[in-house]
């Protein structure tokens, strides 16, 4: 690729309020937590992956320890999404970054690699990645260090899931037929 992100960064310790369990990283779809596919995927795309994780998944971090040795873990306060994206920012001053939820099973290396490619010449330091109807699918770059500075990429992709309540968990069951 021309445009090189390093960086992807996997938000994973929130306290999971729509869906009713701060453990949904690790709930299982299609014979896997659902925050191992993206991990998979980042660690053949970027060059580091990076979990942010909280008290609030605690019991599973053993999991993640284990599996995935290559990945580093940060501590976040896991009381507000927003608030542990500051706080990660603060932390690792390299740019560009591309951030990811933990709860998005079906994405694909293709999609990260489109939605890549397509935001290369984007000039704002921000860039929400939406869907067709502007609503945010959990996914940002990072580029640079004015957060007032953003916009939006809407990706045409019908099949991401992003799970955030036990109705979107029951979408996906049904797309590896769990």
């Amino acid at each position: 690729m021309d445009y090189d992100i390093e960086i992807a960064l996997i938000m994973a310790g929130g306290k999971g309020k729509r869906f009713g369990s701060s453990m949904k990283p690790f709930v299982e779809i299609c014979g896997k937590p659902m925050i191992f596919n993206i991990i998979n995927k980042t660690r053949k795309i970027f060059k580091f992956t990076i979990i942010a994780v909280s008290a609030n998944v605690e019991s599973f971090l053993h999991i993640l320890k284990n599996k995935y040795k290559d990945v580093m873990l940060i501590y976040t306060t896991g009381i507000d999404y927003s608030i542990d994206i500051g706080i990660i920012l603060d932390i690792i001053k390299e740019r560009p970054i591309m951030i990811f939820p933990s709860d998005m099973p079906n994405i694909t290396e293709e999609t990260i690699k489109y939605v890549i490619k397509s935001t290369e010449n984007i000039k704002e330091d921000i860039i929400t990645i939406t869907d067709i109807h502007g609503n945010p699918i959990g996914i940002s770059i990072v580029k640079g260090y004015n957060l007032k500075k953003w916009t939006n990429f809407a990706l045409d992709n019908k099949n991401i899931l992003n799970i955030n309540t036990v109705e979107d968990f029951e979408k996906a069951k049904m797309m590896c037929n769990d």
